[in-house]
């Protein structure tokens, strides 16, 4: 059987409610990896941080960058790399987001080709990838043998997939985007379902990918849990990352109430966008009172 995951980005979630993406509910249908839009342009998505902290110990995570013709492409690829070069575990390929935006310059695929050169700088050894389909790849792309050094994210919903040249096949394929988005954890009712080439021992063998943290079964959400603050003071983040920013702070001694223990036990969730660290580096920061 094929390993499969959906891919989500800020179109999945409501900002109204502080509910994200529940990656567990989307391992309990099977799947096994999800794709993350991690920026556009110069921009990253809004909900990039939450997704990537919450997914890490529960899926395979394959960021994505969505390529677009207003900016610099060396300022993409590295806007995309510094937000993932502090935490590359259980890491499917760098993708670039190959695809219609706006008025599609004729020579896009130069830009293409100066976005993944800077990548490889960057990110190399890791593997890299092109989401695209053959409708744009054929009049926007190339056959050169130069792009089989990366992956295919093959877009084709249609049912038979024909592969663009110059890959004969593709790791990554997009069958469908109407997955039903709430009973796969995401709050949107259409969701992207995507197969990998394989199967998912083939997958984690492919990418020497690494077990994952979490435990087949999801933990119960903790209630009616109250912690004091360890020490002189706790950064308050919008999301469960230490790369995520800082909207408040804790004093030293100061109590509160957990509404939820999240990300293998080390963040604890005090509100909408608002999580503090329990345990960093061995470190605790936070004690049950």
């Amino acid at each position: 059987m094929n390993a499969q995951g959906p891919d989500i980005s800020l179109w999945q979630d409501k900002n109204s409610t502080p509910q994200m993406f529940d990656p567990w509910k989307a391992r309990a249908k099977g799947a096994s990896f999800v794709g993350i839009k991690t920026s556009q342009g110069s921009w990253a998505d809004p909900d990039y941080a939450q997704n990537w902290a919450r997914c890490r110990p529960v899926l395979y995570r394959m960021p994505y960058h969505f390529l677009t013709w207003d900016i610099s492409v060396r300022r993409q690829a590295e806007l995309f790399w510094s937000l993932l070069e502090r935490d590359t575990f259980g890491l499917l390929p760098l993708t670039c987001d190959f695809e219609w935006w706006r008025t599609v310059p004729t020579r896009a695929m130069d830009l293409l080709y100066g976005f993944m050169e800077r990548l490889k700088t960057l990110a190399s050894p890791l593997p890299m990838q092109i989401y695209t389909a053959k409708t744009f790849w054929d009049p926007n792309g190339s056959k050169s043998d130069y792009w089989k050094q990366y992956h295919l994210w093959l877009c084709d919903i249609v049912g038979l997939v024909e592969i663009p040249k110059p890959w004969t096949a593709w790791t990554f394929h997009q069958y469908t985007f109407k997955l039903p988005g709430l009973e796969w954890g995401a709050e949107s009712l259409d969701l992207d379902g995507n197969y990998y080439n394989g199967t998912l021992e083939q997958m984690k063998a492919r990418f020497n990918l690494p077990e994952l943290d979490a435990p087949v079964v999801a933990p119960e959400p903790v209630s009616g849990l109250r912690m004091r603050v360890i020490g002189s003071g706790l950064r308050v983040r919008e999301a469960p990352s230490l790369d995520a920013a800082v909207v408040d702070y804790l004093g030293q001694g100061q109590v509160v109430d957990v509404q939820e223990v999240v990300t293998t036990d080390s963040w604890a969730k005090l509100g909408e966008r608002r999580y503090a660290t329990i345990l960093s580096a061995g470190k605790p920061y936070l004690e049950k009172v």
